[in-house]
């Protein structure tokens, strides 16, 4: 028997029947709460005010949002990550090479800050409606919100992030949520736009937002050289990227699909 929705989900569209007595998922927790799921029907909402990060590629658009979280809702994710029920988690795939420390905050803001939660998943599905037509009414997606800290004091090196996709991601959010001032480096970069160039670059201050398509649109930071640099990430899933009991994640998955 799967351990958590998540993992009933994924079995019928994974085919994994025929090897599930390879897993007994036995140390799962019985108290792990089900992933995040939405849908979307009716006319999307009005687009917000942005500014757009050209490509030659639709799907390589980047909309750069300025003071999408004001200071105080700000305050508010930092009080929501700091709560007893908000777990560290590790599912990076191993091919990722990454510096950062990573908590999974999309219940907690859903049950404590539902204004926010709706926020970020209205101006998805208004920036996806205008740039990327990528969203299907009706069908399941699974935000994935998640309370990142690049920390060069307390990693004792660096912070980074290499180049990367996000799989299965048909938006992806990224909020920075310290001034820009505590940090050095840690610049948003985009692969290429217009003019020939290798990347694009949009340099956040706090609260600013930037909303792309993260399966299709290569992203990664500079590396964070000293301080400390905070960001909200979200990613509404086209599919489960790690159940929740932990069971399926990063690399397995891939082997799954295959």
């Amino acid at each position: 028997q799967a351990s958590c929705s998540c993992c009933r989900r994924q079995l019928p569209n994974l085919l994994m029947a025929r090897c599930w007595d390879k897993f007994d998922g036995s140390d799962a927790s019985e108290d792990e709460s089900d992933c995040d799921e939405i849908s979307f029907s009716g006319e999307p909402p009005e687009v917000p005010a942005f500014q757009l990060l050209d490509s030659p590629s639709a799907q390589q658009h980047v909309a750069l949002l300025r003071g999408f979280f004001s200071r105080e809702d700000v305050s508010l994710i930092h009080a929501l990550a700091r709560r007893e029920d908000v777990k560290e988690i590790n599912d990076r795939s191993e091919d990722l090479v990454y510096r950062h420390q990573v908590w999974r905050i999309e219940h907690q803001l859903k049950d404590c800050a539902h204004f926010l939660y709706d926020r970020l998943m209205n101006t998805a599905r208004a920036l996806d409606a205008e740039l990327w037509t990528g969203i299907r009414e009706n069908y399941t997606y699974y935000p994935e919100i998640e309370y990142i800290e690049y920390n060069v004091k307390k990693l004792g090196e660096p912070g980074t992030i290499n180049k990367h996709r996000d799989n299965e991601s048909q938006v992806t959010a990224v909020v920075l949520l310290t001034s820009s001032n505590e940090f050095q480096g840690g610049i948003n970069c985009f692969e290429g736009g217009f003019d020939g160039t290798d990347e694009r670059q949009a340099k956040l201050e706090l609260g600013d937002a930037v909303f792309f398509y993260g399966d299709r649109c290569y992203h990664w930071i500079t590396p964070v050289v000293a301080g400390r640099r905070v960001i909200l990430q979200m990613e509404l899933s086209r599919a489960v990227q790690t159940c929740c009991c932990g069971l399926f994640s990063g690399s397995l998955l891939d082997w799954m699909r295959t």
